[in-house]
């Protein structure tokens, strides 16, 4: 009797496994159901900004030069020091020309016998005029008076100039021309170009002129950088803008564009020069720099100037990276669960601060549109 129960069953068992593995086949192989992730239209507030890319300099700076050529003999400041106005800064030996030295010195003697001469001619026209043989106004009184005059200012000009080279000073009017070179403002030494032994050419001479410090009020100080052309136009002189240091990113420092340039800065570089810092942009400047007085800014501190363009509130908006484009046109794709594909919604985009974009028209609040970068997992 059991052996007829059990061939009862096998039919049963047997439906029962065939069922059993096409139950598993069917769950191991069915394909997940694609889960779409969304973002919810939101209200909020977006300051649109643009950053400048640049360093902190003195707004005004003065370079110091020598009045004589020569050669440094003594150096009395160094970088980083604090000077007043007329503060002896280096002292100039002067080294001249042994040809230079032979011509204003046979200057001096031409010009020396010149007055003599002319000396002698004046005093004999001044006893004809106390006799009463000539008058003032004669012609030829005149000239001599005229000829005594230069030649005793050409005698004073060569003995400035043998002065300069013998002594490395001299007197011309008030003002006195020494080797001792001093600082011409308040300030600052930000940089010393030479060193004892060091040749100088003069402001006077033909070449170049050795700079030999620059100086500058660090009280003075302001951002300068450079923009992307797309935030040049946008950028007006008065905005408000808060500058980063590099070295110091817990400090903050505001300021406001005193300046936009008109041209680029890559139009203003000529070509094969080896200055290329800015080279891509506009260049623009923020001066009024507000700090705490306890900071030290440096010149050439690198930093960046972010510049609010724009801010509005309570309007609608959504994560920038959920914005697709088609010829141009923006839209977002809207979940549809009927569709085998999301629906594509038209939107007219306003501010956008690079991370949250505002959205005028196309949505409303809360509505849902699809979070997905991916786009090839959407069409799937």
């Amino acid at each position: 009797m059991t052996s007829h129960l059990i061939q009862k069953k096998w039919p049963i068992i047997i439906v029962f496994v065939i069922g059993l593995i096409f139950g598993v086949i069917f769950f191991y192989f069915k394909k997940p159901a694609v889960v779409i992730p969304t973002v919810a239209v939101t209200k909020g507030s977006i300051t649109e900004q643009s950053e400048a890319v640049g360093y902190i300099k003195t707004s005004h700076f003065s370079t110091v030069k020598s009045q004589v050529d020569g050669v440094v003999e003594k150096i009395y400041h160094n970088e980083g020091e604090y000077i007043t106005k007329n503060t002896p800064l280096i002292k100039i030996k002067p080294t001249p020309d042994p040809a230079r030295y032979a011509e204003i010195h046979n200057d001096l003697v031409s010009a020396i016998e010149q007055e003599k001469h002319a000396e002698v001619d004046l005093k004999r026209y001044e006893k004809l005029l106390k006799t009463g043989i000539i008058t003032a106004n004669f012609s030829e009184y005149i000239i001599t008076q005229k000829n005594y005059s230069t030649a005793k200012n050409k005698k004073i000009l060569s003995e400035q100039k043998l002065s300069l080279l013998d002594r490395g000073e001299a007197i011309v009017g008030d003002k006195t021309i020494a080797s001792i070179v001093v600082s011409p403002i308040d300030g600052y030494i930000l940089y010393r170009n030479v060193d004892i032994g060091d040749p100088v050419i003069s402001m006077s001479s033909a070449q170049a002129a050795t700079t030999l410090f620059k100086v500058a009020n660090m009280q003075e100080l302001m951002f300068q950088g450079s923009v992307d052309e797309r935030d040049a136009a946008k950028i007006k002189i008065g905005m408000m803008a808060k500058v980063k240091i590099g070295s110091l990113p817990n400090q903050e420092i505001t300021g406001k564009v005193s300046r936009i340039a008109l041209q680029s800065d890559k139009e203003n570089t000529d070509k094969g020069t080896a200055d290329t810092s800015f080279n891509v942009g506009f260049r623009i400047e923020v001066t009024d720099l507000q700090f705490p007085k306890d900071l030290v800014l440096r010149s050439g501190y690198s930093a960046t100037a972010e510049i609010k363009i724009k801010k509005v509130d309570d309007i609608l908006m959504l994560p920038l990276r959920v914005i697709q484009f088609k010829d141009t046109k923006p839209y977002v794709l809207l979940p549809d669960k009927k569709a085998e594909k999301p629906k594509q919604q038209p939107v007219e985009l306003g501010v956008s601060d690079d991370i949250n974009v505002e959205i005028k028209t196309g949505l409303k609040l809360d509505d849902k549109v699809v979070d997905q970068p991916d786009m090839s997992m959407v069409n799937n």
